[in-house]
């Protein structure tokens, strides 16, 4: 065991006291142990005791539309990648030049009544233009000029297929001034036990995150107009006028009898996890947050390194662990590099698992 793990030790434990939680990742790997090229980790969710990922269109070629099934202990994949087939419905309406392509994919999360069923969301498709007759149909959502679109990803209980099978336009309230920025979308999904559906916001014209929410029930599929969201009317902690965007969203949760539960989103840019009483009893709970990436054991390194530039994009609970994922942004990800034996995972864009307990900090009423 190197010296350092001692070191990082006495780090930790200033560091949570000082309301600062350090967390040590993994590299995830593939199924030879190898750290995975390019994933640019988007979606994220917990699903028959794995974490199911989904990357976005940035992702090296081979990653595209896969889900990838990572072992929650180990980081690595329990399966080689799927690809998600899509069905000749969706092909032939009025989005199925987007889907013929390399959707940009930016969440993931699953239907509580049939977890057969997956969720994502889709951002950037400045790339496609409407036909005249779906932008007739399509084209007024208060947003961007392609609408942004709920996306239903049909499996099965091994996760040996993948299909979309159905996708539905989102229309924000015009007051909510989301603004036209087709790299500034959804970037967070989550249900709660009610059966509301979340969607985050990354940031709208002022920029601010947002976080909407529309009811999700068992007909919501069988529609294929807009699906009309609200705003949630969540304070969220936005301290000044720079970028603070949402880029993962989970649900918790609560254990208190007749509470209606927590959403924990990732505040990417601030290294930070805002944990979001549904009950608004309290203002949302910061936690800041200090990652680690681990060195390979046989370097002269220290045996965990800071990271500058983590970029958390995927936000998935599964009982009282928190569990993150680094999307690895591109222009940055190499100022990372400290110990020259990790510079092979930063050049290639690998990506890394975090997990933290559930903190009752989180969760305290305060005056």
């Amino acid at each position: 065991m190197k010296a350092s793990l001692y070191l990082l030790s006495i780090l930790f434990a200033a560091s949570t006291f000082a309301n600062t939680q350090p967390v040590a990742g993994k590299w995830i790997t593939d199924r030879q142990g190898q750290t995975l090229t390019d994933p640019q980790s988007s979606g994220f969710t917990w699903r028959h005791g794995e974490l199911i990922h989904l990357g976005d269109n940035s992702a090296a070629e081979p990653m595209r539309n896969k889900l990838l099934r990572i072992n929650p202990n180990t980081a690595q994949l329990n399966a080689e990648p799927l690809n998600i087939t899509v069905s000749e419905q969706v092909l032939k309406g009025c989005f199925g030049e987007l889907f013929s392509k390399y959707p940009d994919f930016e969440s993931l999360t699953w239907d509580r009544t049939d977890d057969t069923v997956l969720i994502s969301v889709t951002e950037d498709s400045s790339f496609i233009t409407l036909s005249a007759e779906c932008k007739a149909r399509y084209g007024d959502t208060n947003s961007t000029d392609f609408p942004t679109l709920l996306v239903k990803i049909e499996t099965d209980s091994q996760l040996s297929r993948a299909e979309i099978t159905a996708v539905r336009p989102v229309k924000f309230p015009k007051a909510a001034k989301v603004g036209n920025f087709p790299n500034d979308g959804i970037e967070g999904l989550a249900i709660d036990n009610a059966g509301n559906l979340y969607l985050a916001l990354e940031q709208n014209i002022a920029n601010a995150p947002m976080i909407f929410k529309t009811p999700y029930g068992n007909d919501f599929w069988q529609q294929d107009g807009y699906v009309k969201v609200q705003d949630a009317q969540f304070n969220l902690p936005i301290p000044d006028n720079k970028d603070h965007p949402i880029n993962g969203l989970d649900y918790l949760p609560a254990k208190k009898h007749n509470h209606p539960g927590y959403l924990i989103a990732a505040a990417r840019n601030d290294d930070q996890l805002w944990i979001i009483d549904l009950a608004q009893q309290q203002p949302p709970f910061v936690q800041q947050m200090l990652y680690y990436a681990p060195t390979p054991a046989d370097s002269t390194c220290p045996a965990y390194e800071p990271i500058a530039q983590t970029a958390i994009e995927g936000v998935a609970v599964y009982g009282d662990t928190v569990f993150l994922v680094n999307d690895a942004w591109k222009k940055r990800y190499p100022d990372n590099i400290q110990c020259t034996a990790n510079a092979a995972n930063f050049n290639k864009f690998a990506t890394l698992l975090f997990s933290l307990p559930v903190d009752p900090r989180w969760f305290i009423v305060r005056p």
